[in-house]
């Protein structure tokens, strides 16, 4: 297909994509349900009555629920062998960190929440991890467990964060990937945290076409990987601006990016194929977003008045007490010719903290670290980055750790004892005092063999000291060899020590 038959198809298509029907109605309203990412052969077969209903000004309505305000975090999970596209990575990579302050990601200040506060055109690539797991055919219970996997290899639990699951070629998504959507975005509770979260899969293989407009070349050299970022910033910006499903959306149901998709506006020639729009070192054929302004319609790009976002690095710093963190640097993200100059305030420090220094005003960047003094809290800390310039406010959140110096280990002693069934054995438990610490430290004991006793002479020592743990096998307790966990708890310190109880 020649690339102006492609424009005609895809914008055929356009006309008929929307989101899933959902049982929820409200005034003739379908409520989204962050899946109308549809393949390109989608027809929709709802009701005609829905499209008339409910008209806005725009073309789309708030429903009064929260936006994604200040930066957006980017958080890739590449799960699966991404060995058979090895250049996805490049390619996705640039985008994130390309698509803040674009006249393209711009479209989404058009976008507001209920005290008028603007998306900002800010995103930053926060991190990426790899998730080597070998299922190939994921639930959707199964991508959110790929989420929630992530906090455990480094991601923080960031309420301003998207998630994307980036599943690698011929890995199967059983609620409908390429049959039913091409990704999707929706949000879970975690640790009292709305998480946002996305899939997009690789549709490298037979299928490709359902979910890539370029099947044969595409702007660099890799059709299926070029295609997930078409899906991607489809989702970016329905999250952004719809991240509870309850935001923006039109009387059918459809975000922002459902009502563009598949439509791409004027192209040019560039790599293998045809692209829209170059972000960075790289051309991309994206699918366009809908202007929330002047009536509404469809758009590559959005100028509006001048503005900024706040991008902050690192996501987090830890310093222990009595020191200073190293340097956060804060970065000013212009849109629409923004020359102001920006000052700034942070929030969130614990009592003994203060900024040394505070970051000084400026049109481009600024850093600032945390003096935490010997007696602030241990504890982690949201810190909250606000940008001050004329009637333009804009905030972002960074994390500040503080560990304590006085703090505490537990030791064990032997490291192996041998025990006959029917004795009792003996192990020495030690608290050892580090910085001063003179707190209370409680002493339990896990791991025991069945039908084993043990008991800790005294269970709580102040500060530092010792005592002695008894273990009692009974005679018919089981022969082998048991670790041991002594655990001390003061507070919110929690230390362990460890030997191996061997049953004779």
């Amino acid at each position: 297909m020649n690339w102006n038959t492609l424009l005609l198809t895809a914008g055929l298509f356009a006309c008929v994509v929307a989101a899933q029907p959902v049982s929820r109605m409200h005034l003739l309203e379908v409520e989204p349900d962050g899946r109308g990412n549809r393949p390109i052969d989608f027809v929709d077969d709802r009701p005609a009555a829905l499209t008339a209903a409910t008209a806005a000004p725009n073309g789309i309505t708030y429903h009064n629920g929260p936006v994604m305000t200040g930066t957006t975090h980017i958080y890739y999970i590449w799960y699966g062998d991404w060995s058979t596209d090895a250049t996805a990575p490049a390619i996705l990579n640039n985008f994130a960190n390309k698509i803040g302050g674009s006249p393209y990601y711009n479209i989404n200040t058009t976008y507001t929440n209920s005290a008028k506060t603007a998306v900002s055109n800010a995103v930053t690539l926060a991190g990426s991890v790899t998730d080597t797991s070998t299922k190939t055919s994921l639930s959707d219970a199964d991508i959110w467990s790929i989420v929630v996997r992530s906090f455990g290899n480094g991601f923080p639990v960031d309420p301003n964060g998207v998630y994307f699951v980036l599943t690698a070629p011929g890995v199967k998504a059983t609620s409908g990937f390429l049959t039913a959507y091409c990704g999707w975005h929706t949000y879970n509770v975690y640790n009292g945290v709305t998480v946002k979260y996305s899939f997009v899969g690789n549709a490298k293989g037979p299928s490709l076409r359902s979910c890539a407009a370029q099947t044969t070349g595409s702007p660099n050299n890799d059709p299926a990987a070029d295609g997930m970022v078409s899906v991607l910033a489809h989702e970016l910006e329905e999250t952004v601006t719809d991240p509870q499903l309850n935001a923006w959306y039109d009387a059918n149901g459809n975000e922002n990016a459902d009502k563009c998709s598949w439509t791409f506006g004027t192209a040019y020639a560039a790599g293998g194929g045809a692209a829209n729009m170059k972000l960075g070192t790289m051309d991309y054929l994206i699918q366009r977003n809908w202007v929330n302004a002047n009536g509404g319609s469809c758009a590559l790009s959005y100028t509006g008045s001048p503005d900024y976002g706040l991008i902050v690095s690192p996501g987090s710093q830890t310093v222990a007490q009595g020191a200073k963190s190293g340097n956060y640097t804060i970065n000013v993200s212009t849109s629409n010719g923004f020359s102001g100059s920006v000052s700034f305030t942070v929030s969130g420090l614990p009592a003994g903290a203060t900024l040394s220094p505070a970051p000084a005003a400026t049109k481009t960047s600024a850093t600032f670290a945390v003096l935490a003094s010997a007696t602030a809290a241990a504890g982690t800390y949201t810190l909250t980055i606000n940008g001050t310039s004329g009637t333009l406010k804009h905030s972002t959140t960074t994390t500040l750790v503080i560990t304590s110096n006085k703090t505490y280990t537990i030791s064990v002693t032997p490291s192996l004892l041998n025990v006959k069934r029917g004795n009792t054995g003996q192990f020495s438990v030690a608290v050892v005092s580090k910085g001063g610490f003179n707190s209370p430290v409680k002493l339990t004991v896990t791991g025991l063999p069945e039908r084993t006793t043990g008991t800790i002479t005294t269970t709580t020592i102040n500060g530092a000291g010792s005592t002695t743990l008894k273990v009692t096998p009974a005679s018919n307790s089981v022969l082998g060899a048991y670790t041991l966990i002594v655990t001390g708890t003061s507070g919110a310190m929690v230390m362990n020590g460890s030997t191996t109880l061997v049953l004779q």
